[in-house]
Formats: C-alpha cells, sequence, structure tokens
C-alpha cells in the first residue's frame, strides 16, 4: 500500500543508507534545496514507512545528498538508534512499529491487511492517522504477513496491540517490533 499524504512538493524517489547497507528507496516529497549541506542536497520528507530503517520514518523531515553525483541518500552513519535525532532534520513525531498478521479462514490477506490500516488511518489526509501503514510482506502457510506502522509516540505498541485486538479483526495480530513492549500473544 502506498502511503501518501498531500503533496506540498514534488514526490521524488531517495535512498536510505546506514555506512552503504540496508540499502532501501522510499518516496519523500522534496522541500527544496537543504542549507549547509553538499551541493545538490535536498530537503525531503519521507511519504513511506522504511522497512530497514525504524528511523527516519514516515513524516520525518532529513537531507539528502547525491552520491557519485546522482542518488539523493540519507546515510545513518552507523549512528545507534538512540542517537538516529541527530540525524534528521525534523521529526515528524512517529516510531516504526511492526505487526505480524495472519488472516483468518475464508479472509484474504488484502481483506485483512485493509481492516488492519482502518484502525488508525482516516480517509484524507494521513498526517492525522494514530499510525500511518504499509505492506511488508504477505503471510503465507508457514509464516504471518508483516505490517510496518508509523505510529504517533502517544501510541505506544501496547496501546497499537489493543486497539488492534479491539477491533476484532479478520486476522491475529503479533507485535514484531519493538520487542520491549509487554506480552504480545493471544
Amino acid at each position: 500500500m502506498m502511503t501518501h499524504v498531500a503533496s506540498d512538493g514534488p514526490t521524488i524517489k531517495v535512498c536510505l543508507v546506514n555506512d552503504g547497507d540496508d540499502f532501501e528507496t522510499p518516496w519523500a516529497i522534496d522541500l527544496g534545496p537543504a542549507d549547509n549541506a553538499p551541493p545538490g542536497s535536498r530537503r525531503v520528507r519521507l511519504i513511506n514507512v522504511p522497512f530497514m530503517h525504524a528511523k527516519p520514518t514516515w513524516g520525518d523531515v532529513i537531507v539528502v545528498s547525491p552520491v557519485d553525483g546522482q542518488q539523493l541518500t540519507w546515510d545513518g552513519e552507523g549512528v545507534a538508534y538512540s542517537e538516529i535525532d541527530a540525524r534528521i532534520e525534523e521529526d515528524g513525531g512517529r516510531y516504526a512499529v511492526i505487526v505480524g498478521y495472519m488472516p483468518h479462514a475464508g479472509t484474504s490477506a488484502s481483506d485483512a491487511f485493509k481492516a488492519f490500516c482502518a484502525v488508525f488511518e482516516r480517509e484524507g489526509d494521513l498526517s492525522q492517522a494514530d499510525a500511518v501503514c504499509e505492506g511488508a510482506t504477505l503471510p503465507n502457510e508457514e509464516r504471518p504477513g508483516r505490517i510496518y506502522l508509523a505510529a504517533n509516540y502517544d501510541l505506544s505498541p501496547d496501546m497499537v496491540m489493543e486497539r488492534l485486538r479491539a477491533a476484532h479483526l479478520p486476522c491475529d495480530v503479533t507485535l514484531f517490533h519493538p520487542v520491549e513492549a509487554a506480552d504480545d500473544t493471544e
């Protein structure tokens, strides 16, 4: 599912890496040239929930710079997660939550995913959503699918799981990240 917000600039693909590893290319809104950065650098607001990076995530503003004169890239530079704010220009107020889902018998993965996202997202501007959902993997007979969320800071992982369970979804849900949250078994 592509998770876009109303555009306040052109949409571009950027690259996220961490010391050259964990390469992924989310969509972002180009907010214009970045001051005090290498030539060609841009300020961008992410409009996807990255899978390889817990932060930055949907809504964060970062500075991306050309690598080899081409790909606009943000590099976490090996900074510990607890220090990652130093690499983010503007925190969008969200953090990554990863939830596994297994549709109940007779329910398609698509229908389960839509019901899951409806718990948090409202029609229209996703900036008003309690969490923005992005499908990562589909479930199969051997493992649940994965949904990545960019959850508001005021919505703890336990609250995410409580809200999902209260919705009586057509799927079982399991918290995968962050792991320090309370019991997530059902």
